[in-house]
């Protein structure tokens, strides 16, 4: 890959926050709390077995949050931005005054804090649906399940190397849904005002992750391992080994925001991002490959979900643990808060699904 092709494979799985975007800057933002919903938990259900009513209604929350006000986020014009905004303000390079407490990406909080922010995201649907709405899963080992993603009545099929892979079919399609936070030109020089999926079209990554490397992730016997990054032993940190962040030699701030080292190539977590976004012929990522602005793609929460999904697998066999208890670097130590979640810690969501209000049909095996 050329220098504009964005400047390397490591320059595309950086994950870079830029100053350029002013809505970022506006004030200290800080999330309302994950709050465990009354009732029964909800169950997260594969795409695959959704019922006709159950997408449409899922698709119309998704849409109607893209035109309801942000609550406490001056940051941005409604209350779907609000959760672009807030992945890639969570991804800044260190700033003491905004109290950041973790990435939640490449080190032990990928899981807990993505835990916490599909949670917050689950309520939002909630709310402006009326009723309870529980985020399904993409179960991207399962081609019923890949082909129900890319529907016309789900999410939409890629797009087509004629219109330069903007989505012109479906729900999210050029005209229905627009991108408003479109995050650093470094990442994403394209700057698209359309979601655009160059689906399979990154050297390297032209295929989904297949379920062995799901087997694989579940049978890791242990969280995480120091150093606590993208260079964490694969064999051992199950963590590590779903992050994907294959060759990565540690982290680094680039360009304002938190990069991975030396990565070569992806599994799971990253894989999917990178598979789904591509890269059109000019090298420009498509809307999943930019992972700061990430959540701009709806297809993001049914990819996290199906991560999540797998964690509570693995947790669910191995007592909920969570490393490390204490010695990690700021923000990823068990008792520290998952920020900008502010009663909420990495130990919390190492915890049941179902105590946090949601439970899953199926889970993966090893």
């Amino acid at each position: 890959m050329t220098r504009r092709s964005i400047c390397s494979f490591k320059g595309i799985i950086s994950i870079i926050l830029i100053s350029a975007l002013a809505i970022l800057t506006a004030g200290c933002h800080t999330a309302p709390s994950t709050s465990t919903s009354q009732g029964a938990p909800v169950v997260r259900k594969n795409v695959k077995d959704l019922t006709d009513a159950e997408k449409s209604d899922f698709v119309a929350a998704i849409k109607k949050l893209k035109t309801t006000p942000a609550p406490d986020d001056p940051r941005v014009g409604n209350w779907y931005d609000h959760f672009v905004a807030e992945h890639m303000s969570k991804l800044m390079c260190w700033t003491d005054s905004a109290g950041q407490g973790g990435y939640g990406h490449y080190g032990p909080d990928l899981l807990t804090w993505h835990r916490a922010y599909l949670r917050e995201f689950e309520e939002a649907l909630t709310t402006v649906a009326g009723k309870p709405m529980a985020l399904p899963y993409w179960d991207w080992t399962d081609p019923a399940s890949t082909a129900a993603v890319f529907a016309d009545d789900f999410m939409g099929p890629p797009g087509a190397a004629a219109d330069d892979y903007v989505v012109t079919r479906g729900p999210f399609r050029k005209g229905e849904w627009r991108i408003d936070v479109k995050g650093s030109t470094f990442t994403n020089p394209g700057q698209f005002d359309d979601l655009v999926r160059a689906t399979g079209m990154m050297p390297g990554m032209t295929s989904l992750p297949p379920a062995a490397d799901v087997r694989a992730a579940l049978t890791r016997p242990v969280y995480d391992t120091a150093p606590w990054d993208p260079s964490s032993n694969t064999d051992q940190s199950f963590r590590s080994y779903v992050d994907g962040a294959i060759g990565a030699t540690g982290q680094a701030c680039e360009n304002g925001g938190i990069a991975a080292v030396g990565a070569t190539s992806g599994r799971l977590h990253a894989t999917v991002h990178m598979y789904v976004g591509g890269m059109n012929a000019e090298g420009q990522p498509g809307a999943l490959t930019d992972t700061a602005t990430s959540p701009n793609e709806p297809i993001f929460w049914l990819h996290h979900v199906n991560i999540d999904r797998i964690a509570e697998a693995w947790w669910s066999a191995h007592d909920y643990q969570y490393l490390p208890t204490s010695g990690g670097p700021r923000g990823d130590n068990i008792d520290d808060v998952v920020w900008p979640f502010r009663d909420k810690t990495n130990g919390d969501m190492a915890t049941p699904a179902s105590q946090l209000g949601y439970t899953y049909d199926q889970l993966p095996s090893a």
